[in-house]
């Protein structure tokens, strides 16, 4: 875990399931939905979303000469701990170590750049890879999905020359019997972002039909239900009891939702309170607006005494499981995210500023003034 600041906090095991990267020999989910896509990599620590009954095969190691080996592993290695620019140093020496033909160090590569964003030369790497494995059609299927994955993700869901391109990318996966059930997944949202509905709800179900064990299942199902959510970032379900009653995301609709993820041993989130106080303070008699504020600390005692001497006195929830920060996908403190009436993220940071603050609060108000602007 990280504060703002950029020190780490560590506080037990990075939970399962969490947002940005984690281990793909578990393979788990992506950034909440912008919206969200599966991503399939195959052994490397890349968490975008994947369904977790993705078959990972190995590659037969090419050779072992040269440090080739060693490389490669290293690069696994760096992926895992989440160090992606060093990965991508180990996996481009590996590829160069078998003069710049090797597949499986480039497809090491594209899965480092989707760490780092990169998502143009994510889609030109998956070019290269799928130009050497003409006989492969497994790696190639895990190529062509990755690079509609990287299209994708360069359309922000709107541009529709890049969903095009996403689809064509995702379709040619599809075509391949060796193409994992999240290829369905993939082309399903790509195709309600291209407002093809209907079409797209036919490869959710799709995916449904072959992965049924899937985490994923239920949010396939929700899109199928309302294609609003593959183009909308929905918030994730969560329900949580406090002091002041229990609150779920159906109970919330309705209202503007400001999420405070903190904890007492991140100086930035400290630093931060006087400001979500006087926000609170005034926005006090504004009925459409909750406050909550989620600890990750560790000792309730020192949580509970903070709170009080603090005066923090909107909604407080010690997540102790760390439910609610992994359904959010939060590995950064302080992070704050505003959710609509419709449950819908509007707005997300983490950090804190003087500039971040009025940034925050300018967002609240005009998530207010929607909810309270008459009807025209």
């Amino acid at each position: 875990m990280y504060c703002a600041n950029g020190f780490k906090v560590s506080f037990g095991p990075p939970p399962t399931g969490s947002l940005e990267y984690r281990n793909t020999m578990n393979v788990s989910r992506i950034p909440l939905r912008s919206p969200v896509i599966l991503s399939l990599v195959l052994f490397f620590a890349v968490g975008f979303e994947l369904s977790p009954n993705l078959h990972v095969r190995v590659f037969a190691q090419q050779g072992d000469g040269s440090g080739y080996d060693e490389q490669i592993a290293a690069g696994r290695d760096f992926m895992r701990r989440r160090r992606y620019e060093d990965a991508l140093k180990a996996f481009k020496r590996a590829n160069e170590l078998k003069g710049q033909t090797s597949a499986e160090a480039l497809f090491g590569m594209a899965n480092a750049y989707m760490a780092l964003e990169a998502y143009k030369t994510v889609a030109t790497t998956c070019d290269k890879v799928i130009d050497l494995t003409a006989n492969d059609p497994a790696m190639q299927a895990q190529a062509f999905s990755l690079k509609g994955v990287a299209l994708q993700k360069q359309s922000d869901g709107k541009d529709l020359k890049k969903l095009q391109e996403a689809e064509a990318a995702l379709r040619q996966a599809a075509a391949l019997k060796e193409a994992t059930p999240d290829v369905h997944y993939n082309l399903g949202v790509v195709l309600m972002q291209e407002n093809r509905d209907d079409e797209g709800a036919a490869e959710l179900k799709e995916f449904v039909k072959h992965a049924p064990g899937s985490p994923n299942v239920e949010d396939a199902r929700k899109m199928v239900e309302n294609p609003r959510r593959a183009r909308e970032p929905f918030a994730p379900d969560f329900s949580i009891t406090t002091s002041e009653g229990e609150y779920t995301l159906d109970e919330l609709k309705g209202k503007v939702v400001l999420l405070d993820f903190w904890g007492t041993w991140c100086p930035p989130c400290v630093e931060s309170v006087p400001g979500l106080r006087d926000l609170n303070k005034k926005l006090a008699k504004e009925s459409s607006f909750v406050m909550i504020s989620v600890s990750s600390d560790g000792d309730e005692d020192k949580w509970k005494d903070f709170i009080a001497k603090e005066k923090m006195v909107w909604v407080q929830y010690l997540d102790r499981d760390r439910k609610v920060q992994r359904a959010f996908r939060v590995d950064r403190f302080p992070t704050y995210i505003i959710l609509d009436p419709d449950g819908v993220i509007r707005y997300r940071s983490y950090g804190m500023s003087v500039a971040k603050e009025a940034s925050l609060e300018d967002a609240v108000k005009k998530q207010i003034k929607l909810v309270t602007k008459p009807a025209s």
